[in-house]
Order: C-alpha cells, then sequence, then structure tokens
C-alpha cells in the first residue's frame, strides 16, 4: 500500500494548498490548450531543429489495474516529442496483461517490459526498471498518472537551454472522475528548504541516470516516501543551477478513490512520518548537524526542520528605531524582555529625535535593564542610515532588526531565526508577521513588474497553508522584510549595510536582500517565527503627503532601475500565477512559446 499512502498524502496536501477553485482552474486550463493549440506548429518546426543529445527514459510501474496502465500509456503515445522511451515493469501474474496493453502503443513509443522474476511490490518494480535503464535521463510515472503532451518536448528544450542541468521538474495538477482537471501545483524554482518541507520535485521530475545510481537508488527502508528520499539524495547535494524547473502543467496525477477517513488518515500519517525521517537525514547531510523534523503546526505532512543553535548561542543585537510612538515600544520591548526565550541578546533602541515626555521616560526605564541601550541618531529619518549607525555601535554575532510596531507572540521566534540565520549558506532570514486582525502580513517577498514588492499570502489567515503551502513550512525568497530581519554581522558587512544614500525609507531591505543573495547566500522566511505587525504604524504611508509620494517614487525608480532583472525574473515566483494587493493571488495566463519558460 507504500505507493498509495504516498498519493494520499499528496492528495491531502493538493486540498490544503489549492488557492483556486475547481472553476476557476478549469476555466484557466481551457484558455490555456486554446493557446498550446496556437502554438503547435511553431513548436514542431522549432522540435524539428532541436539537436537530439539525451534520450530519456520513463519507468512505469504497473499498478495490476489495467485501466491505470492504459491511461498512461496513452499519454506517452500522445507526446508531441518521441525522444524519450519507456520501460514497464510487473510481477509475473501480470505479464501476459500488460504485453497486451503493449501491442496498443507499440508503434508509436519505444517501450519494453521488465518482468520481475518473483512477485515484487511497486518500489522493486521501480527499482527493476532503474536497472534495465541506459538512457541519460531517468523519470518514474505511477500507473493512472499521464503527462501533457508538451511534457517530453519541454524536457528537451530545457536539456538544450540548460545543457548542465541534472534534475528536471515541472508543475502538475489532478485528474478527476470525468476527466476535470482541478488542484494545481504551481511550484517555484529550485528551493532546498521546500523540498525539506514538502517534495517540491514530486509528479514530472526527470533526473540523470547516473546521479540516480550514484545515490543508491530507491531505499526500502524510508517506504511510503522512499520516492521523496531519492529526490532529497539526488538533489540536495547539487548546485541550484542544476536544478531546473518548467513552470508549466505537465504533470496529471489520478485522484485516489474514496476511503474510509480512518484509512486515509493512517495514510496520511504512515507517509508523514516517514517524510519526516527522509528530511532529518537530508538537513543533516547539508550541514553535518542534526536537526530536529517535526509536522508542521499548520499541515502534518509539511515538515518543520528546526535547526539547533551552536553552542554558545551566538550574541544577537536587536536593533529598533523609533521616533516617540512610546506605547509601540513598550509592547515590543515587553515581549522583547520578558517573553523572548534566548540566552544572549542586547537590544538597542535607535532614537531618531523623540521629543515627547513619555517616550522620554520610557527610554530612562527600559535603560535600568542592562540588556537595553539607548543610542541617539538624529537628523532626518532614514531607515538604512540609522540601522547602519545601530550596527556600528552593537557587539552581537547576529543582527536583527526589528520595527518598533512588532509585537512578540511567542518565546521561541529569535531561536528559530537565528538557528537558521547561522546556517553558512543562509543570509536573511524572514519571520512570518500577522496584521491585528490575525491575517498574514508578510511571509516572504515575491518580486515583479508594476508593484515592485508583493507580500506573499497578504491577508491568509493565520493557520492557512498559504499559495503552494508557503505559510506552512519555511521557504526560499530573494527577499524578506526589513520589519523583522535576522542576519549574521559578517554577512552584512560584506555588503555594505543598507543603502542611506538611495533608500533612506523604502525598499533598503529588497536592495539588502538582492545583495546578500548575489554574494551567494540564500534569503529565507521561517512560519515558525511568528509575530503581530502593525504595518507603518510609526512612519505613516507614502501616499500621506506630496513630499512623501515624491521620494517613494525615487526610491521605486532607483531599486526598479537596480534590480530590473530581479524584477522581471524573481525564480521563487511561478509566473502562472499573478499577486495583486487587492485580491491576492490569481491565474495568470502566459502567451508565446510555453515551451521555452525552463529556468
Amino acid at each position: 500500500m507504500s505507493i498509495d499512502q504516498a498519493r494520499y498524502a499528496h492528495w491531502a496536501a493538493a486540498c490544503r494548498f489549492s488557492s483556486f477553485t475547481d472553476a476557476a482552474y478549469r476555466a484557466w486550463t481551457e484558455a490555456e490548450a486554446s493557446c498550446a493549440n496556437a502554438e503547435d506548429p511553431a513548436l514542431r518546426l522549432e522540435l524539428a531543429h532541436l539537436p537530439y543529445r539525451h534520450g530519456i527514459t520513463f519507468a512505469i510501474a504497473d499498478s495490476g489495474n489495467d485501466a491505470e496502465l492504459h491511461a498512461t500509456l496513452a499519454s506517452l503515445s500522445a507526446q508531441l516529442c518521441q525522444r524519450f522511451d519507456a520501460v514497464v515493469t510487473c510481477a509475473p501474474s501480470r505479464a501476459e496483461a500488460v504485453t497486451h496493453a503493449l501491442l496498443f502503443v507499440r508503434d508509436s513509443i519505444n517501450v519494453r517490459l521488465v518482468t520481475a522474476s518473483a512477485p515484487a511490490s511497486l518500489l522493486e518494480l521501480h527499482q527493476l526498471a532503474l536497472e534495465h535503464t541506459a538512457e541519460t535521463w531517468f523519470g518514474v510515472i505511477l500507473a493512472g498518472d499521464r503527462l501533457a503532451p508538451q511534457a517530453v518536448s519541454s524536457i528537451q528544450f530545457t536539456l538544450a537551454k540548460w545543457p548542465d542541468a541534472a534534475v528536471i521538474y515541472a508543475d502538475e495538477d489532478w485528474i478527476a472522475e470525468g476527466q476535470a482537471r482541478c488542484k494545481p501545483r504551481f511550484k517555484s524554482a529550485w528551493d532546498p528548504e521546500a523540498q525539506l518541507g514538502f517534495d517540491l520535485l514530486d509528479g514530472l521530475c526527470v533526473m540523470k541516470h547516473a546521479n540516480v545510481l550514484a545515490a543508491g537508488g530507491f531505499r526500502a527502508e524510508f517506504e511510503p516516501a522512499a520516492s521523496y528520499d531519492l529526490r532529497c539524495r539526488v538533489a540536495m547535494p547539487l548546485p541550484c543551477s542544476q536544478v531546473r524547473h518548467i513552470p508549466s502543467v505537465l504533470y496529471h496525477r489520478q485522484v485516489p478513490p474514496i476511503m474510509d477517513a480512518g484509512d486515509t488518515r493512517q495514510a496520511v500519517e504512515a507517509y508523514a512520518a516517514a517524510a519526516r525521517r527522509v528530511a532529518a537525514e537530508a538537513a543533516f547531510r547539508q550541514t553535518g548537524m542534526a536537526a530536529e523534523v517535526l509536522p508542521s503546526p499548520i499541515a502534518e505532512f509539511v515538515n518543520h526542520v528546526r535547526r539547533p543553535l551552536p553552542n554558545p548561542a551566538p550574541r544577537v543585537s536587536v536593533l529598533v528605531p523609533t521616533r516617540d510612538r512610546a506605547n509601540l515600544v513598550r509592547t515590543c520591548l515587553d515581549g522583547l524582555l520578558r517573553k523572548t526565550d534566548y540566552p544572549d541578546f542586547e537590544v538597542l533602541i535607535l532614537d531618531n529625535d523623540s521629543v515627547e515626555p513619555a517616550t522620554l521616560s520610557l527610554f530612562t526605564e527600559l535603560a535600568a535593564d542592562p540588556r537595553v541601550r539607548v543610542l541617539r541618531v538624529p537628523g532626518p529619518f532614514n531607515f538604512s542610515t540609522i540601522n547602519n549607525v545601530g550596527v556600528q555601535a552593537s557587539t552581537g554575532e547576529v543582527l536583527l532588526f526589528l520595527n518598533n510596531d512588532i509585537e512578540i507572540l511567542d518565546g521561541g521566534w529569535l531561536r528559530e531565526m537565528v538557528g537558521e540565520a547561522m546556517r553558512p549558506d543562509i543570509g536573511c532570514v524572514g519571520a512570518k508577521l500577522l496584521y491585528g486582525d490575525g491575517t498574514v502580513q508578510h511571509a516572504g517577498v515575491m518580486l515583479q513588474s508594476g508593484p515592485l514588492a508583493m507580500h506573499v499570502c497578504r491577508t491568509d489567515g493565520a493557520t492557512d497553508t498559504g499559495l503552494d503551502g508557503r505559510l506552512a513550512g519555511t521557504r526560499d525568497y530573494l527577499a524578506v522584510t526589513g520589519a523583522c530581519l535576522a542576519v549574521r554581522r559578517s554577512v552584512f558587512e560584506q555588503v555594505g549595510g543598507f543603502d542611506g544614500e538611495h533608500l533612506p525609507v523604502a525598499y533598503n531591505d529588497i536592495d539588502l536582500c538582492l545583495k546578500v543573495n548575489d554574494a551567494g547566500y540564500r534569503n529565507i522566511c521561517t512560519p515558525f517565527a511568528s509575530l503581530l505587525h502593525l504595518e507603518s504604524a510609526s512612519r505613516g504611508h507614502d501616499h500621506v503627503s506630496e513630499e512623501k509620494q515624491q521620494r517613494a517614487q525615487r526610491e521605486q525608480a532607483h531599486a526598479s532601475t537596480k534590480w530590473i532583472d530581479r524584477f522581471e525574473h524573481d525564480p521563487y515566483h511561478n509566473p502562472n500565477v499573478q499577486l495583486d494587493w487587492l485580491t491576492g493571488a490569481h491565474l495568470a495566463h502566459n502567451a508565446g512559446q510555453r515551451w521555452q519558460l525552463a529556468r
């Protein structure tokens, strides 16, 4: 039942992760199909001139269901590009039936049957197919699942565009009874954190055969998550540039049959428990340090990889800029000093010309705590300069930039962020920030043209999983908000800190994160550090005055000019989804040459 357990777990995830109604997605697929049909002649012409470099083998393990096998084989027969072969494996008792099924497709695809010498599990059949594969690339299709007609052509174009690739994967959806497509999963570019959280690579995923063999193939001890285990062992050690994503729905999963609720839950729990063991081993291979892997409180089938703190824990300098607003500062500092469960931190209140008696009295009161210092930073409000001055006066190995309008909700938030920030390949670390009504304000930033920076899953509920599960687990982003941002001092100083000259108020956090990314670090956001954020309570909103509007326009122009390539192409933003301040996420249509969208 192991494959069924995995299938039920992924179906449960699809039902939780889906951000679009079935009706909206059905309309989208119809429009996309119309565009794809119009593009077919150009695609075929392009394929005719594409040099054939590498062969692809798809492994199909017979499930014992004739209809499932026929559906999968029919999808292979319908491929626009026939530069692949297939290996079908089966138990001895099924050899005659499978041979009969293959007769219907032998004229259209190159397919071979390999029969096991004894009754075999589906995992053993997959391993048998792996051992009988001689082509450069290897992928698995579960019987009953189907490839979109342009799947192989998309892979071949990707190989031509990215010859150094070692893993290629695509978006997916589900096919319900009646052939209706539903529950799309629009994935990001390669994200090791997402892979540790919930198998980003599942579905259509082809890997270099040599890499799969070098990784040791399938391991039965990780059933029912053995395929997830294999993909982690192949992909996680690779440079990010060798794992390529095709942002097109190329894999259609079969919706599992209805099961008793108790049996379904048992299947999901079995897969989730095995997947946590996989993630724990993969996380250890990442850093050489054991990590605790727990179920996410948002979705039990998503992994929360809790990174350990070094011993001793590094000192953290918490920098809090403010101009008056004693009520906000008191709430923020109360949470820092009384709730935060972290052994060594200092707080620098960066006072930008406060004058109200209540604020000055509060500063005197707070300074009585040996962990707190008040540093005067006079002059016009310049978030970048104020924080740069604070960094120079601080002593911590880790810097935590924190707005004065943040309220601490639980004691473990700083441990979570520092555990991530101390990893050598990690740059900036963000947290999940909530509005006062409990909806999401920030959980990572997507870059796109138009509004340059869009907060992911903005206004979703605090316990929602978010688009593709982004609120349920840690994810990579190009940028996170400076309202709550942790980074090692060495990284901050390496990139020159915040840009006080060009970005005094806005986009300075985006600029910092992109400089850090350019320096070779990954930026991440963890939903396991969750805080309350009264957005812009101190400085106000940019539309209030003409002066602020002009300043905002200058900063936006500088950021968009400096980082134009990032705003036009954020790898963590799937082009099938459009983000909007008011309406949130909605489906987008990407007309023109979909087969060249691999990235």
